[in-house]
């Protein structure tokens, strides 16, 4: 058991958050607000050169299924990062406890992937778990927003604890 449980970090280490496994669940709705698609991601992080790399694997409701792999660059309070699907390089900057920034990237929409912008806040609630709200902007009119929440497995504690 997780004796640090109910902790509220005052400042986000993203490193610290994602180096193990973790989990995510998540949701897409509308500018109407209506749920259009539910999904969880399976995390792998890990440390290469000093970078954050994170393997996502995503499965939808609907069955589909995504892969991602980030390369985040994380110097004090800035952070950028790259991914196949990600227009250029995604960039923003943590203020305490959350991670505020803004990508391009292409998500599927059908059988044809688009173009969107994510404008993307990560806040860290406790040692364990990380919330995530972004808006997805389509020639500056939104479109849609994705809400996750991420959890740490109880083998990414272990790993941290021995480390």
């Amino acid at each position: 058991m997780n004796t640090r449980q109910g902790h509220f970090p005052d400042q986000l280490d993203l490193h610290k958050f994602f180096v193990g496994d973790s989990k995510a669940w998540g949701m897409v709705m509308n500018r109407w607000g209506k749920v259009q698609r539910r999904f969880r991601v399976d995390i792998a992080g890990h440390v290469d050169a000093g970078n954050l790399v994170l393997d996502e694997r995503f499965v939808f409701d609907d069955g589909e299924t995504d892969h991602r792999i980030w390369k985040i660059e994380h110097q004090g309070h800035n952070v950028s990062g790259q991914a196949s699907d990600v227009f250029g390089t995604a960039g923003g900057e943590i203020s305490g406890p959350m991670l505020q920034w803004t990508y391009d990237v292409a998500i599927r929409v059908g059988r044809r992937r688009v173009r969107v912008r994510f404008d993307d806040w990560m806040i860290l609630a406790d040692d364990n778990v990380m919330l995530s709200h972004a808006v997805i902007v389509k020639f500056g009119i939104r479109v849609a927003d994705v809400f996750i929440a991420f959890r740490k497995s109880d083998t990414a504690e272990l790993h941290r604890a021995a480390a």
